[in-house]
């Protein structure tokens, strides 16, 4: 018995709710395959070291475990999504070779950096807090050079290239870009919110470890590495700031005498000025110069398709039957 007409627009539209015009998988479920590969990576990250821990391994061997497995578990899946689901090449993620992407992670670094100055400067001139001292500690200098892989396998690299790379990439293809960023930054937000909840499932977490403070500086800090994204262009400049934030508030600008630069906070504001002032004031920068430095201005309500051989053979075909 064959299907009738009804039947058949019935297969149409559920066809068409999941494909787009060039028979891909469509963008909304791209988008949430990209965000689901990064929460596997991470969830899985978690429950090998959680077990590595249980079995006595020591921090380091477990931080090294964390950084290989989500980079190992995400990094390909996101690779064969952009190559299988989008049809789409890697380049256009915005992720250059590693010689190229230099400048652009030394730019990103050297913002925090800016920002972080200017945060000092502000919090000792308001009170808050107290520049002690300034130090070259081998053991820190040490530290950080072991920690930086590690941060950048476990969260600079394999965080955005999901999310800046390609969650962003995929929005922008149908959405203004201003609409792009705010939900990249709510899924970005949603991650680690998803991984506490598969903890809490499994006995071995609680929501209170999920602050107002956290999620304020997710908030502000995918929005900082999402402009800096759209602005340069490339996701070296969003790894680069990345990385040096990390590394500021865990081992550069911290209290005490291993620290590079020794602070005193006088007050809880001191301590959130270093910790989501320099992402505020990053913002503030990057919004600045999306709007007046940059020529010529980001044009906040636009898309930018992601074509591909796929879609400029559509393109042709709809020029021909035109004609």
């Amino acid at each position: 018995m064959k299907p009738s007409a009804e039947e058949k627009g019935k297969d149409n539209r559920a066809v068409k709710l999941l494909t787009d015009a060039e028979g891909r998988i469509g963008m909304p479920w791209r988008v949430l395959l990209g965000w689901m590969s990064f929460v596997a990576g991470l969830g899985l990250a978690v429950a090998v070291a959680l077990t590595a821990a249980g079995y006595g391994f020591p921090t380091l061997a477990q931080q090294v475990m964390l950084a290989t497995v989500t980079s190992g578990v995400a990094v390909p899946l996101i690779y064969l999504l952009r190559r299988y689901a989008d049809r789409r090449p890697w380049s256009g993620l915005g992720l250059t070779a590693l010689p190229a992407g230099v400048p652009y992670a030394l730019l990103g670094a050297g913002l925090l950096f800016a920002m972080t100055g200017a945060a000092l400067a502000l919090g000792s001139l308001l009170g808050w807090l107290r520049v002690t001292g300034l130090h070259l500690p081998a053991e820190t200098l040490l530290v950080i050079l072991v920690n930086v892989p590690i941060a950048f396998f476990y969260e600079a690299f394999p965080e955005e290239l999901a999310f800046r790379g390609y969650i962003y990439r995929n929005l922008n293809t149908r959405l203004p870009r201003w609409l792009a960023l705010v939900l990249q930054v709510v899924l970005f937000v949603l991650a680690p919110v998803a991984l506490l909840a598969m903890l809490i499932a499994a006995g071995l977490g609680s929501w209170e470890s999920l602050t107002a403070e956290y999620i304020l500086t997710l908030t502000f800090f995918g929005t900082a590495l999402q402009l800096s994204r759209i602005l340069s262009g490339n996701l070296w400049m969003c790894i680069g700031y990345h990385l040096a934030w990390l590394e500021t508030v865990r081992y550069i600008v911290v209290p005490g005498d291993g620290a590079i630069v020794e602070v005193e906070y006088l007050s809880t504001s001191g301590y959130l000025l270093i910790h989501i002032g320099t992402i505020v004031l990053s913002v503030i920068a990057l919004l600045w110069w999306s709007l007046r430095g940059k020529k010529p201005p980001v044009d906040w309500k636009g898309t930018e398709p992601d074509e591909g051989e796929g879609s400029r053979e559509i393109g042709n075909k709809e020029a021909q039957k035109e004609a």
